[in-house]
């Protein structure tokens, strides 16, 4: 298949799309790589996957180190990246006359300086394997939704990073995509 002995990168696989991801990559063959904030749920992570390549370290993308931390490690025990899954993000609701700004900061941190941080980290041993980067993005990054006015900024500048990206890539084969799932119950 397609993912055999390929290097994956996730960002925050410990429940929801990310975890579903990560167990279906590890059953394809793949050697996946998977930061998140929790390590108990890291640690759950690895016993279920006791024995397969799967290398994970706690992290949060808002934070350039800890994207640089975990990038580094994954190319060192892995010996390179082939696909960056963006997965990593939160979300917010509230009417913008009635919240902090921090919130709608927050949001952005996590949201699109995580997919800018990793990605910028990731992308010179992409290019070297001619890869895949990926975001997973929210109908939200092309439709502002009422409530969700920093969740949709963060969507927005997500889409426009990764289309403007896509273009420069286009000559490298590094192939650049974005996906929008439906409402998750995580």
């Amino acid at each position: 298949t397609m993912c055999k002995k390929k290097v994956v990168v996730n960002t925050r696989g410990s429940e929801g799309i990310g975890k579903a991801l990560v167990d279906a990559l590890l059953l394809l063959g793949a050697k996946v790589a998977n930061c998140a904030r929790n390590q108990d749920k890291l640690y759950d992570l690895q016993k279920l996957h006791s024995g397969k390549p799967l290398h994970t370290i706690v992290a949060d993308v808002s934070n350039y180190n800890d994207c640089k931390n975990f990038i580094e490690t994954t190319i060192h025990v892995f010996g390179g990246i082939d696909i960056l899954i963006n997965n990593a993000g939160i979300s917010m609701r509230a009417l913008l006359k009635d919240l902090d700004v921090e919130v709608i900061q927050k949001v952005m941190e996590v949201n699109f300086n995580g997919t800018l941080f990793c990605t910028k980290l990731a992308l010179h041993s992409i290019m070297e394997r001619k890869g895949i980067i990926v975001g997973v993005s929210s109908i939200a990054g092309y439709r502002g939704l009422p409530g969700r006015s920093g969740y949709s900024a963060s969507k927005y500048a997500m889409h426009g990073f990764l289309e403007a990206l896509r273009t420069e890539m286009i000559d490298s084969s590094v192939h650049v995509m974005w996906v929008c799932p439906g409402f998750t119950s995580s």
